[in-house]
């Protein structure tokens, strides 16, 4: 089975005509036939029903079709994004993090260094703690902005420190405890919180969250997937959040109240060390300088 057989059966399957099929595919008549008869004979399924009159799906075919036509346009569209790169670009940096709100920095990180670098593609994929560490093991990726902890223990990898986060509470305007400057664990006694599930967390963000579980037992408590579910449970008066200063956005509705909590959370960028080429070097040090200039104004 290939491309040019899909192609026939799902021009075929949408025209029911065997002529304008071949008109689509500026092929003959005969060579769409032969296609459908050899698709059919290596399925071993028969999708058609020809008559003189008419041409109709099987129940079989009608199936088929449905699948193959999400395939066969994926296809065509990585075809198309393959010949795109290897007529514009020279080589290429896969790079994963956690979101807008942790690197704020990125677009002009990006920026730069396509003027720098014109000739590397770039493949961004937003992905959650535990797939992000997954993934950059397994060098599917080249670089990836990431808290420190989850990579310490990989030999392999070199890390480079961006800023560090401290953990706050984030509630309603109108919450009662948006009068005080700094929150304390013991605050959280019997209110409602939301906490970031912690098999989809950093280990540090899910030891706080443990210690405030364990010195707050009458507390219910709602886990969400990440900030942005949060941020709308807390609208939605589920309850009040804790969770690390960077992945906090602004906005009006909320306050975000800093927490007597000592840990910091170092993030930054890894990569591994066998990886040198001049493009990761590149993005590495352009990065470092845009959060340098940032720490300095």
């Amino acid at each position: 089975m290939h491309i040019k057989q899909l192609e026939c059966f799902v021009n075929l399957a949408e025209t029911l005509s065997f002529s304008r099929t071949a008109e689509l595919l500026y092929i003959t008549q005969p060579t769409v036939t032969n296609q459908i008869n050899t698709l059919e004979d290596e399925l071993r399924l028969k999708l058609l029903i020809r008559t003189k009159r008419k041409v109709e799906l099987t129940p079989a075919g009608i199936s088929f079709y449905n699948d193959m036509k999400d395939i066969l346009t994926r296809t065509n569209i990585a075809i198309a994004k393959a010949r795109h790169c290897s007529l514009a670009f020279e080589s290429n940096i896969s790079i994963s993090y956690d979101g807008n709100a942790e690197v704020k920095y990125l677009p002009n990180i990006l920026s730069t260094f396509k003027e720098k670098f014109p000739h590397v593609h770039m493949y961004l994929k937003i992905s959650d703690f535990k797939e992000k560490r997954n993934l950059f093991t397994n060098y599917n990726f080249d670089l990836t902005f990431t808290v420190k902890e989850s990579i310490q223990d990989l030999s392999d990898v070199d890390y480079e420190e961006l800023f560090t986060g401290r953990f706050v509470c984030v509630l309603p305007k109108d919450h009662p405890l948006t009068h005080k400057a700094i929150i304390k664990i013991d605050d959280l006694q019997n209110q409602s919180l939301i906490l970031l599930d912690p098999l989809k967390c950093p280990s540090e963000m899910a030891r706080v969250q443990k210690d405030i579980q364990d010195k707050c037992p009458t507390s219910m408590v709602y886990f969400g997937d990440g900030p942005l579910i949060s941020y709308t449970m807390i609208k939605g008066n589920l309850g009040i959040a804790v969770m690390p200063d960077f992945v906090c956005t602004e906005d009006p509705e909320l306050s975000i109240i800093p927490m007597d909590i000592s840990d910091l959370i170092s993030y930054g960028i890894a990569w591994h060390k066998n990886n040198v080429r001049d493009e990761i070097k590149g993005f590495i040090a352009i990065t470092k300088q845009i959060y340098k200039i940032h720490k300095v104004n």
